[in-house]
């Protein structure tokens, strides 16, 4: 194989393979899309060897899908056909802390609870928490998908927290976006654009972050319902009414129900809400007292959760315990986000397509972002319920962009929602295409995520 030959000059012949194990291990992601097995797997460890790299692919016009955890769940990270696979899994370095700025610069394989743990002793942390896979998720891919979770209802997600990337374009070039300003007004935001790009426009190989202090105080509780639209209709007050809240996880009685099965919590199975306040003790309870006089008048009481059970450990399962509710069954998912007094609709009306249509529905998320969750499981052997999981799926996503929302709220678009997304961006889409020529001309940076080129 000539190319590998060629990738032999510029890296380490041990962070180079074509074993077939290696190989199988990053052929796919988190998603349910068929696997793609790469020509060759290779790790990089600086910028200059990425550049490379990129130079090496230009001359073949290899595909290259950079590659973090493998924890998309869009098919952003699966390989393309008779490419190679750049994995900065092994860039975990801190390469600059300034506390007193509130700023620190990374690499991109760091993994999210890892960087905060490394902060945690100067009182400071990265907020946008990436739901249940903290442990797994690198700030690489967060910054590639604009991740957000469970603080993101205080803190925003990972979009506002980036000052400045380096960035190995598709021509090789190693170039620098940004600076360590907190507010400023000179040129086009690139390092914005950026993020949420899924590799297709730059390799990021190192990210400078603002921070923010860990708070004084942190206060949790939880609330149930009769039904889930009640409990939609309680997070949507609780935004209108501007309340102070970190956090805001809903789970419906089919998900607690699962999590049971997985993990024999004893949780009461309807449907629940999740909520987290920070600051000082006064805030805490004004804020609390006002949650729940909300909830109240919604039908809600306070949920009991078992003796030092934490409602954030109970939502870090909720995927897997979906995963394995049905043994045969895959997911197809969705993350779509709309304005937030549509949520009790959105709620209702994914559940009565569930009915409808005989699918097992799961509802759920960080839904004070105006985000839901709707997971399906269907059988990928069996094409007419694979169909209709596929059918609902669409349903779900066309009332959305009626709505006026989006058809990924923190996934990505990838490639499993790469036929919707026209849909969403309509002419706009031939202007995202001119862009991507002009970081990679030679369309090898994960070509076919998103949209296709031509």
């Amino acid at each position: 194989m000539e190319i590998l030959e060629k990738l032999k000059q510029v890296v380490p012949e041990d962070r180079i393979t074509i074993g077939p194990d290696q190989l199988a291990s990053v052929s796919k992601d988190e998603s349910t899309l068929s696997p793609v097995t790469p020509l060759v797997l290779i790790w990089c460890m600086s910028a200059d060897e990425v550049a490379a790299v990129v130079r090496v692919c230009i001359e073949s016009k290899t595909p290259i899908t950079t590659r973090g955890a493998g924890s998309a769940l869009e098919g952003s990270t699966v390989p393309c056909e008779n490419g190679i696979v750049l994995d900065l899994s092994r860039m975990t370095k801190v390469e600059n802390f300034w506390p007193d700025d509130l700023q620190v610069e990374v690499e991109p394989g760091i993994i999210y609870d890892d960087l905060n743990d490394k902060l945690k002793n100067d009182g400071l942390f990265f907020p946008p928490s990436p739901g249940g896979s903290g442990d797994i998720a690198s700030i690489g891919g967060m910054v590639a998908t604009n991740a957000s979770g469970i603080y993101s209802l205080k803190y925003g997600g990972t979009r506002e927290y980036i000052l400045a990337l380096e960035i190995v374009t598709g021509e090789g070039e190693i170039i620098k976006l940004g600076n360590r300003a907190i507010k400023r007004s000179s040129g086009y935001n690139l390092v914005e654009l950026l993020s949420g790009s899924e590799g297709t426009l730059g390799i990021i190989t190192s990210i400078t972050l603002k921070l923010s202090g860990i708070p004084e105080g942190r206060l949790k509780t939880a609330f149930k319902f009769d039904d889930e639209k009640s409990a939609a209709q309680a997070v949507s007050e609780m935004r209108k009414y501007g309340l102070d809240i970190a956090a805001i996880e809903f789970l419906d009685r089919h998900l607690m129900h699962a999590l049971n099965k997985l993990k024999d919590y004893k949780l009461e199975e309807v449907p629940a809400l999740f909520l987290e306040f920070h600051g000082p003790p006064a805030v805490l309870e004004s804020n609390s007292e006002l949650a729940s006089d909300i909830c109240s008048e919604l039908g809600g009481s306070p949920l009991k959760l078992a003796d030092g059970q934490n409602p954030w450990e109970v939502r870090h399962w909720a995927t897997e315990a979906i995963k394995h509710f049905k043994p045969g069954y895959s997911i197809l998912r969705n993350d779509v986000a709309f304005p937030i007094s549509n949520l009790p609709e959105m709620v209702e009306y994914c559940h009565k397509l569930g009915v409808e249509h005989d699918i097992t529905m799961f509802t759920f998320g960080h839904v004070g972002l105006g985000l839901l969750h709707a997971l399906m499981l269907a059988r990928q052997d069996d094409a007419n319920e694979w169909q209709t999981a596929e059918k609902v799926n669409r349903l779900i996503i066309e009332r959305t962009l009626k709505l006026g929302g989006t058809i990924s709220g923190e996934h990505g678009i990838g490639l499993g929602h790469k036929d919707q997304f026209e849909s969403e961006h309509g002419r706009s889409v031939e202007l995202m295409r001119r862009i991507k020529r002009s970081f990679d001309p030679h369309n090898i940076l994960n070509p076919g995520k998103i949209f296709d080129l031509t």
